[in-house]
């Protein structure tokens, strides 16, 4: 019988679930195994009157794998019976696919709860098969703080719980949501693994005078110094980009991620480590993002609040929601700023300005993190996977310390479809200090997935 694995993201206000399992190829070959996302589902505004959950499901999936249960097998599973990465949700968005075998429709309750929003999925899990309900092996559950203690996915115990509870202080905003989906979903599936993976765990190979601040020790004592963030995706696109580059007889060990959301950040990673990143104690420091101000003096918090009669938690949430593109311009979708931009709009130009500098100058002093050279820069998330232009404006900026890297303007608008991710001209054979430029979309289903199968022993 097929095996899945259903993947939880449980956000403050919302809720991302997918269940997923792996499957081969239509000759059987193990080597062109692809993963098929049967069920999506997402809830925005969670305990709001407003709160809402949209649900996908694969029917072509779900048949198959009821065919599998006969059959023991996994052949009839296609790409094309998967259904897209699970989006962010708004109203608005009425389908997410265009596939036409999908079930695809929305549920409105005032102040849903997570846990009701969990059991909904659950319960449309059951409505489509109890022989899909009897596939889930394991459920995967992204967690953004693991502090300290977290170096890589493991199986929630209670002390685990423990443990993610006591770093919890670290990312209010998320640990207790994280915690929240564990909890409702360990009480469901009492009789098989539950899995956490930690967004600061890919981090945790950081070298202690990468990560530790120049602070007196009862600042480190209390768990003071940098833990970085996104690592699930820089994880993911890291592994994604060397195996292209690798495939091409290209150097691989050695590149600098931009995972460019409305949250941001750069990393630098080498063999597969990370060696560095922009994030540091909190999401809030790096990049200039959407609605955060990236780094800023530690000072302006208790100027700023005394000039301004604001408390300095009032102050964190400005430079957290009120801070970064939206600060500059009043837009913090990339896309409107740069439309607003071409209009003519000065400030949006200046947003844009600030945010290609701040993130060229980060991307330079990773280079140092590599050891003074990069194998490749590859682009991941919404901003660095759909805008040619913020790619094209970065280059120019830092391309003569890429080797004199030269994009190809017809790949770079493709977003690297025509070339297998990558988008500059690469000599062959590379030279010293050849830098593939690429676009590498990110996963972190799927490397939640892949991380709840090896720690759960799923073969």
């Amino acid at each position: 019988m097929t095996e899945t694995i259903l993947v939880l993201n449980t956000g403050s206000s919302s809720l991302k679930a997918s269940l997923l399992c792996e499957a081969f190829g239509e000759d059987g070959q193990s080597e062109d195994k692809h993963l098929v996302r049967i069920i999506t589902a997402h809830g925005e505004r969670l305990g709001t009157k407003e709160s809402f959950l949209h649900i996908s499901i694969s029917s072509s999936a779900v048949e198959s794998i009821i065919k599998s249960s006969r059959k023991d097998t996994v052949k009839e599973l296609k790409r094309s019976d998967s259904l897209p990465l699970t989006s962010r949700a708004t109203n608005k968005q009425s389908s997410q696919t265009t596939l036409e075998d999908v079930q695809d429709f929305e549920i409105s309750e005032e102040h849903m709860t997570h846990q009701r929003a969990i059991e909904l999925v659950i319960e449309n899990i059951k409505i489509c098969s109890q022989i899909l309900f009897s596939s889930i092996s394991a459920v995967g559950h992204r967690v953004v703080h693991g502090g300290a203690t977290f170096s890589d996915s493991v199986l929630v115990n209670p002390q685990v719980i423990s443990a993610i509870e006591a770093v919890s202080h670290l990312a209010p905003l998320h640990n207790p949501s994280n915690l929240q989906g564990i909890r409702i979903s360990s009480d469901v599936f009492k009789d098989i693994p539950n899995v956490a993976v930690f967004d600061t765990a890919f981090h945790s190979t950081m070298e202690e005078y990468v990560y530790r601040y120049a602070l007196p020790g009862e600042y480190s004592a209390h768990g003071i110094r940098k833990y970085g963030f996104h690592g699930t995706s820089v994880k993911y696109v890291s592994a994604q980009a060397s195996h292209i580059l690798k495939s091409f007889g290209y150097r691989h060990s050695r590149m600098i991620v931009a995972h460019l959301g409305n949250g941001a950040s750069c990393t630098a990673v080498k063999d597969g480590k990370s060696m560095d990143t922009t994030m540091e104690f909190s999401p809030l420091t790096g990049l200039i993002m959407g609605t955060r101000s990236g780094n800023v003096d530690p000072t302006v918090v208790t100027y700023a609040a005394q000039q301004l009669g604001k408390s300095p938690s009032e102050v964190i949430e400005d430079l957290n929601k009120r801070s970064g593109l939206k600060a500059i311009c009043g837009e913090n979708d990339m896309r409107t700023v740069i439309s607003k931009a071409n209009d003519g709009d000065t400030d949006a130009k200046l947003a844009i300005d600030m945010f290609i500098y701040i993130l060229s100058k980060q991307i330079a002093g990773l280079i140092v993190a590599c050891g003074g050279y990069v194998d490749a820069l590859v682009f991941t998330a919404g901003i660095g996977e759909h805008s040619s232009f913020v790619r094209s404006l970065v280059l120019h900026k830092i391309g003569s310390l890429l080797g004199n890297v030269e994009l190809c303007e017809e790949w770079n608008e493709s977003d690297g479809k025509l070339n297998n991710g990558i988008i500059s001209q690469v000599h062959t054979p590379m030279n010293d200090k050849d830098c593939v430029v690429m676009v590498v979309p990110t996963d972190e289903e799927s490397m939640i997935f892949y991380d709840c199968k090896r720690v759960a022993g799923i073969m």
